[in-house]
């Protein structure tokens, strides 16, 4: 696989969890959802025999509950890595860097 792909689909997963963005996407502007150098930015992957770690940089939004949307995060990374490459996620660590006071 080429490098950068599961930090692309990490990235992707993220950008659907409503409340959280990557440090590359600002949620004030839409564009940055086009981006696909944006998507990827503080998502670390490393994979070895078919199993992958991610660690993940965010910024969410003030007001939310961080605890439910890291765990969404979460889930939706490994569900969606899992389906589109077939590889087992065994770990997904999200770093909360930003609040997005909006």
């Amino acid at each position: 696989m080429r490098p950068g792909i599961l930090e692309l689909i990490a990235g992707i997963a993220l950008s659907g969890v409503e409340g959280a963005s990557g440090t590359g996407v600002r949620l004030d502007h839409p564009e940055d959802l086009k981006k696909r150098k944006n998507l990827s930015k503080g998502i670390k992957a490393e994979a070895d025999e078919g199993k992958v770690t991610f660690d993940v940089e965010v910024d969410l939004e003030y007001g939310k509950d961080f605890i439910e949307l890291a765990r969404s995060i979460q889930g939706s990374v490994k569900e969606m890595v899992e389906a589109m490459t077939g590889w087992d996620v065994v770990t997904v660590n999200v770093n909360v860097v930003g609040v997005n006071a909006l």
